[in-house]
């Protein structure tokens, strides 16, 4: 069997007509090119060179061999110019928003692998949980979870996409569950006192569901963003409704009851149009579409 790897020096030897000469031209000792070539002509049972005082000469059969040598070369050649010229396409600055707390937990932590494939790619991260207007181009991508879809992501000049469900559930301090029990289930909410959002966010499912279920609860605290919620919950008694990203990765919460479903939200890919064909900006929207399909199971909290 032939190794694609000695044909090299069949080619090496055939251009400068000698094995010293090709040894210096590849980089090699002169045993190396001769040894490499009695193993080619050994394995094809057949010479490919006239060994005479005057250099090494092609027979036909190594006229042809150096012939599908030199395709092989312009090949590879081709490719790496073209793998060259794709690494020099991926290179630019792209921006993105997404709200602090996927920033936190589900960006951060990836940049790295995202950086050591894509070393030429800035990457500035806008961790607000404002939704920054991607048409009038405050930023180029953005990941955005949502109850629904709202038209926005819909607008003229953005594309949308979904790429996983986000589970909420019902979450206590470990402190807390020790010293007044965790509740069991959503009847058993009310009575406990409660670490709320402020009225910014009172529009969302969970802050909706405390609201119903703890007609004889008192608020503890109000917080107004689900990262410092989750610090307050830790040092406030109290419980109350967090993602599940967010209150099972921290140690030091309980969660209280399985994911529920009516608080599930929609964790979406929006792009500025104007820019997704762009391809370093391509290359990061797969890049974090298919780290967050990966992520699935922890952000609908099934693990």
């Amino acid at each position: 069997m032939i190794d694609w790897g000695d044909l090299r020096f069949v080619l090496a030897i055939a251009r400068q007509g000698s094995a010293l000469r090709a040894a210096k031209a590849l980089g090699v000792n002169q045993t190396t090119v001769t040894r490499r070539m009695a193993d080619l002509e050994a394995a094809i049972g057949a010479e490919l060179f006239e060994r005479k005082q005057s250099g090494y000469h092609l027979t036909p059969l190594g006229q042809r061999v150096a012939a599908a040598a030199a395709r092989i070369e312009d090949e590879v050649n081709g490719l790496v110019n073209s793998i060259g010229a794709d690494q020099r396409a991926l290179a630019g600055r792209v921006r993105v928003t997404t709200p602090e707390m996927l920033a936190n937990l589900l960006i951060t932590p990836w940049l790295r692998t995202f950086r050591t494939e894509h070393p030429a790619i800035t990457v500035e991260l806008i961790a607000d949980d404002r939704h920054l207007d991607l048409a009038r181009g405050e930023a180029d991508v953005a990941l955005r979870a949502t109850i629904r879809q709202p038209e926005p992501l819909h607008g003229a000049g953005i594309v949308a996409s979904k790429l996983a469900r986000v589970g909420w559930s019902v979450y206590c301090s470990r402190a807390y569950a020790e010293e007044h029990g965790a509740p069991g289930s959503l009847e058993a909410l009310d009575g406990h006192p409660i670490v709320a959002l402020d009225e910014s966010m009172a529009h969302l499912p969970g802050p909706r569901l405390l609201a119903r279920m703890t007609t004889h609860s008192r608020i503890s605290a109000r917080s107004n963003n689900l990262t410092n919620l989750v610090l307050t919950l830790k040092v406030v008694q109290g419980i109350a409704t967090l993602p599940c990203i967010a209150g099972d990765a921290d140690p030091e919460l309980v969660r209280c009851l399985p994911p529920i479903p009516e608080l599930e939200s929609d964790l979406f890919l929006v792009l500025r149009e104007e820019v997704k064909s762009s391809t370093h900006v391509r290359a990061f929207a797969d890049s974090i579409a298919a780290h967050v399909k990966a992520s699935r199971a922890r952000l609908a909290g099934e693990t």
